[in-house]
């Protein structure tokens, strides 16, 4: 028995060292993965593809004197910006905060350092490490000029740190953390004749960083330190003192740069970013326009007009393949649908027949006037100044550079009065101009086109939009696909609600499709239904998700898919939208629209309607009319007798104190154990009201949420929580004690806390994500391990709102503020996203389906009356 004993010890010794060896070699691989991933996506081999590829030196944008103001006598601002393709939101936004805040007198020089052409980028942490170092030499060795990082922002006038007394010293830099920590230099003023000798143009194109900030360190008093307002990291922003905003740790940066190296997290600051992007949208802002393009436009159409100068040589080119008939056939459908009179074609003249051909071969049948505009047209033709029905783009967008993407669609949409289609090549392809000169492709990410086109159709809203992304094998041309975004024409969109027997899950698809205002349909068998395939498709879990992604692949990418109520196993790649609580605590993505709580089809237009089904349901009980909505036991909280004799006493004592009555609604769900004990405590001055299958439970239970003064709910059950935030009315939350974790979620609670994880490195500041935190979070984006729901979080975010209040806290029966509307506002997000617009408002209904309980039977009454009808909402 003591062999059997040590043997047992000693096998279960050797199982976990070898676990965690095996452990420890995945974490050391985990951990090199990003650096690879990070040098494969680093600017050395990102490099600028068009014809006059990486650039000689810093591109300068200019910020005049503002019209009707005397210019300053003070020198201009030179600020030099280290940046890269990724940053392409981030730097608009940087200079748009200059924009704001600076001196209307004054001139602002903005140097882009991106893309330099010398510089050995081996080994930098971002694709700009050293173009600092480079700046005396680019400045010629004189004056004084600014060094910002790109992902930061102005809160005040530059012009104050560019003015500020340098006294002895070559540089200002942000003051290390501690005596031991590497020098910061995010943000720098530099004396460019000083430092000319000590940062040289060769040691900043081949040396190391460190070594370079050791020359500073080694000449005293040449470094002196900045005023702290001008740098503020993450939380140590003050609002109203801070006039530099830093977003240093890289994981979490609000603009979400390289999705391929980390799993973003939310930043506790990043809505000042947010509301930056947002007041440049609104006023239309861009870097470069129609009137001031990038030096790299510029050289994009000096080469193509070259090669046209040296005639038609198609020999020499790289024919692109034919436009593939999904295409065509889309771009028919819509003249068809739209019937325009006149369309534009932009394009450059240098494309190939079967490009030219498009348009010509789809529309001209239909006795349509085409016209074309080239902008890179050798004869000097004119920008359009008409305004067509259409305007169809196919290939040209794919060549023109990033700086210079969104002020073309601008004009696009400007020049359309119905309609603007556009095709995109998501797969790489390159081009022989007729002088040898090689143009690449610009492979993008689908969400960095959608966010341009998005922009500007909020600001042309009249402009119906469709862009369609191409995927061509470069093996095997017959090998396509084709994904579109956006919708054009008067038609209604179709929609289908997949359903199944979750009730409580179809209910919130439902609380969607409502809100979205289109007519759809209710579905249990989505492919045995006739009729064509659906526009909009809306699940709300697993099943009916799988279902969805199917519907989507079968219609060659025109059917969109939006998951509702998105836990861990709706990736976020996988469809084009999901819907998920933030105490869901999943990753940010493009694609993921976060709500306050579970979707709700609780609306004043149900509940105004029960109010006149049930006038009298309170009788003549003494107000303050208090409801309590009791939940079941769960994972996460136990409702025993215990419990429920203890919550039934306090809320008695609550209801006596303000001399109100207590009305129980009692849910199917609820043990009868707890909910008889529950009863048991609230004494005999109360009425309870116990689901039956027999009744319409449905309406009675919006009169109840209608007709209360306050609502008491218990704090673990999801869906009556959303469903008293949307009542409108007061909500008290009663805590329900947690039980034991089980083994599954200590291992889910493991692997989020160590994905949240934030080392700091050797400068003192947060690392960037790597080893075990980024195997953590990629586990949880993959949909692989599910992090546990934070319900604390849940009642914080509607204490914070002023919806709901904690259980103890003094009665309110009065409140100014609406019920939670999430699916109306999830809603617009949709359509934002998709590109849908509202045909007409959504028509309040007599089918006052609820949430997850009450009923459960409501969905399938509903299914019941629609299926293979039609049902509008």
């Amino acid at each position: 028995m003591a062999f059997q004993c040590w043997a047992l010890t000693r096998l279960a010794w050797i199982a976990r060292e070898k676990a965690t060896h095996y452990f420890r070699a995945l974490a050391s691989i985990m951990y090199v993965i990003p650096s690879l991933l990070r040098n494969t996506f680093s600017s050395r081999n990102n490099q600028c593809r068009d014809a006059s590829g990486m650039r000689p030196e810093p591109e300068c944008v200019v910020l005049g004197v503002a019209d009707g103001v005397t210019p300053s006598p003070r020198p201009p601002v030179r600020i030099f910006l280290g940046t890269e393709p990724a940053h392409y939101r981030a730097e608009r936004i940087f200079i748009w905060s200059i924009e704001r805040y600076r001196d209307p007198a004054r001139v602002y020089e903005i140097y882009l350092m991106k893309e330099l052409a010398g510089f050995n980028r081996r080994r930098w942490l971002t694709g700009f490490t050293n173009y600092r170092f480079a700046i005396p030499h680019f400045a010629g060795g004189a004056g004084r000029a600014i060094w910002n990082d790109v992902d930061q922002a102005y809160l005040g006038d530059p012009a104050e740190l560019f003015d500020t007394d340098m006294g002895e010293c070559g540089i200002l830099t942000v003051p290390p953390l501690s005596s031991t920590a590497l020098l910061d230099t995010a943000v720098m003023l530099i004396d460019c004749a000083r430092m000319e000798s000590i940062w040289t143009l060769d040691e900043a194109q081949y040396g190391r960083k460190n070594k370079l900030l050791k020359k500073v360190r080694a000449v005293p008093g040449l470094r002196g330190d900045l005023p702290a307002e001008w740098h503020a990291r993450d939380e140590e922003y003050v609002p109203g003192r801070s006039k530099l905003l830093h977003w240093t740790i890289l994981h979490t940066q609000p603009w979400h740069p390289l999705p391929q190296l980390f799993v973003y997290q939310h930043n506790p600051v990043g809505q000042v970013w947010y509301d930056l992007e947002r007041s440049a949208d609104l006023a239309g802002y861009q870097v470069f326009t129609a009137e001031r393009p990038s030096a790299q436009y510029a050289s994009l159409l000096a080469s193509l007009q070259a090669s046209q100068v040296k005639g038609d040589a198609r020999g020499q080119r790289t024919v692109p393949p034919a436009t593939p008939a999904m295409e065509a056939e889309g771009l028919r459908n819509l003249v068809k649908k739209t019937s325009p009179a006149t369309i534009l074609e932009y394009r450059f003249a240098d494309e190939a027949a079967e490009e030219k051909a498009t348009v010509e071969s789809i529309a001209g049948q239909s006795g349509i006037k085409i016209s074309r505009y080239d902008p890179a047209d050798a004869s000097g033709g004119p920008r359009p100044v008409d305004r067509f029905d259409g305007v169809v783009c196919t290939e040209a967008l794919n060549y023109i550079p990033d700086e210079d993407v969104p002020w073309v669609i601008e004009d696009l949409f400007e020049w359309a009065r119905r309609f603007v289609y556009v095709v995109i090549e998501n797969s790489p392809r390159t081009k022989i101009l007729a002088d040898g000169t090689r143009l690449h492709t610009r492979p993008r990410d689908q969400n960095w086109w959608k966010a341009w086109f998005e922009a500007a159709a909020e600001r042309h809203p009249q402009v119906q939009w469709k862009l369609v992304f191409s995927n061509r094998s470069a093996k095997d041309l017959k090998s396509h696909a084709t994904r579109e975004i956006g919708w054009c024409g008067d038609d209604v969109p179709r929609v289908w609600v997949l359903a199944d027997d979750n009730a409580g899950d179809t209910s919130q698809a439902l609380a969607l499709a409502d809100a979205l205002g289109w007519p759809y349909e209710l579905t249990h068998t989505p492919f045995d239904t006739p009729g064509a395939r659906p526009d909009l498709v809306i699940a709300a879990n697993r099943r009916t998700g799988a279902w969805a992604r199917r519907l989507c692949r079968e219609s060659g990418g025109r059917t969109r898919c939006v998951r509702v109520d998105g836990a861990g196993d709706a990736v976020a790649d996988h469809f084009d939208i999901v819907v998920s609580p933030a105490y869901f605590h999943l990753p940010p993505h493009p694609g993921r629209i976060e709500t306050v709580t579970r979707l709700s089809q609780i609306t004043p237009e149900r509940l105004a309607q029960a109010h006149d089904d049930w006038p009298h349901l309170f009788g003549r009980a003494p107000h303050p009319r208090i409801v309590v909505l009791l939940g079941e036991s769960s994972t996460r909280a136990a409702l025993d007798k215990k419990t429920g004799r203890r919550m039934g006493e306090e809320i008695q004592t609550f209801a006596h104190l303000a001399g109100g009555s207590i009305f129980a609604l009692i849910s199917r769900r609820t043990q009868p154990g707890f909910a008889g004990a529950l009863v048991a405590g609230l004494g005999e001055s109360r009425h309870v009201h116990t689901w039956s299958p027999n009744r319409h439970d449905d309406v009675t239970y919006l009169a109840y949420l209608e007709m209360a003064d306050a609502i008491v709910v218990t704090g673990d059950d999801e869906s009556l929580l959303a469903d008293a935030a949307a009542s409108g009315k007061p909500v008290y939350i009663y805590p329900a004690a947690e039980q034991r974790s089980n083994p599954g979620k200590v291992f889910q609670e493991a692997v989020f806390a160590r994905s949240q994880a934030r080392p700091l490195n050797k400068r003192g500041t947060v690392r960037p994500q790597q080893s075990l935190e980024y195997f953590c979070a990629r586990l949880i984006e993959r949909g692989i391990v599910v992090p546990p729901r934070d319900l604390t979080a849940l009642h914080q975010a509607l204490i914070r709102l002023g919806i709901a209040h904690p259980f103890g806290a003094p009665l309110v029966t009065k409140t100014d503020r609406a019920g939670l509307r999430v699916a109306d506002d999830a809603a617009c997000q949709v359509r934002k996203i998709l590109g849908l617009r509202a045909h007409h408002a959504a028509s309040p209904t007599n089918d006052p389906t609820s949430a997850k309980d009450w009923p459960q039977h409501a969905a399938r009454e509903s299914a019941a009356g629609s299926a293979g009808s039609g049902r509008v909402a």
